[in-house]
């Protein structure tokens, strides 16, 4: 089937126009126009997605979850085919939701805004009975162990041993963490701003660690060097969102989720260099070698910085305890 005729498997009319986007690292994503209004059009990425049904039955039961709530946070609405929020065609799964557009242009709260989001995304779900849609996704160990083995010694042997102290370090710091529901893939430009705030690309939610989702956070706002001020910023957003679900132990771990973020994506970005299978979408090994360099040098200065984003932490998390008190 045509990829223009799938809409019609979801009630629309056939496209006024269809355009492949291009921004996305993993899904073929689509802006079509039906019946005068704009819709995301997604098929998951089979090479990632190994089970995408299950993919979408987590998301249908996110969707169940912010059914029940009032909150300004929402995530975007699935359109359903024969009582499903999916189709499959030609062994392909897709799914559609109406295009949701920023309503505002960026405002200097939007990092503040970031973070309430993503704290809130994780209290509203937090007792969803989630599936794992990927195996050993954020598995620190398991993305070093296949980097070792496709770069065959080739890998510079200093970035190697330091990559491979930093999880030895991270292993000790989350031994004793409780996991929970988080959303996996809690980068800024996965919130859309408007009179309400919208959290899109679910399919990486799953049971976790807060932290994963807060180091995400951090590490996509704050630029070289650190912006202090952001990371402020998203800190008290963050745990705002929250309103004291966390464990003193997972507060404690939030500093260690910004090594975790980046360090893991550095591995990644490393691994898919020496891939024959690259899991980014369109980049060339040499983008993905410069990309893992750079984030690198992020991990430095994140480093550097320890004192000061933990002592952001604690101020951040302490005002919510207060209010709360």
């Amino acid at each position: 089937m045509d990829t223009e005729r799938i809409p019609v498997l979801f009630g629309l009319s056939l496209p006024g126009f269809l355009t492949e986007l291009k921004s996305g690292h993993i899904n073929r994503t689509f802006l079509a126009s039906c019946g005068g209004k704009r819709y995301i059009l997604q098929s998951l990425n089979r090479e990632v997605f190994h089970r995408p049904q299950e993919v979408m039955e987590n998301i249908s039961r996110i969707e169940a979850a912010f059914a029940l709530s009032d909150e300004a946070v929402r995530i975007p609405h699935y359109l359903t085919a024969n009582a499903q929020n999916y189709v499959t065609v030609g062994g392909e799964v897709w799914r559609m939701y109406e295009y949701i557009g920023s309503e505002q242009s960026p405002q200097a709260d939007d990092d503040s805004l970031i973070g309430t989001a993503f704290g809130a995304f994780l209290r509203i779900i937090e007792d969803v009975k989630l599936t794992e849609p990927i195996e050993h996704f954020h598995d620190y160990t398991a993305y070093f162990s296949r980097l070792e083995l496709l770069s065959g010694g080739r890998a510079d042997r200093a970035l190697m041993l330091r990559l491979w102290t930093l999880g030895e370090k991270l292993s000790k710091a989350f031994g004793s963490v409780p996991k929970r529901n988080i959303h996996g893939d809690a980068k800024a430009d996965n919130v859309i701003i408007g009179e309400r705030y919208t959290v899109i690309d679910l399919d990486t939610s799953m049971e976790g660690y807060a932290a994963f989702d807060f180091g995400d956070m951090i590490r996509s706002v704050s630029g070289l060097p650190a912006d202090i001020s952001r990371i402020k910023k998203v800190t008290e957003g963050f745990a705002e969102g929250l309103g004291g679900v966390l464990a003193a132990a997972e507060e404690e771990s939030l500093y260690c989720g910004i090594l975790y973020a980046v360090g893991e994506l550095a591995v990644r970005y490393l691994t898919d260099f020496y891939s024959e299978k690259p899991y980014f979408r369109g980049k060339t090994p040499q983008q993905c070698r410069l990309r893992a360099l750079q984030l690198m040098a992020q991990l430095d200065i994140f480093e550097k910085s320890e004192a000061a984003i933990r002592g952001i932490i604690d101020d951040s998390f302490r005002k919510i305890q207060y209010f709360k008190g």
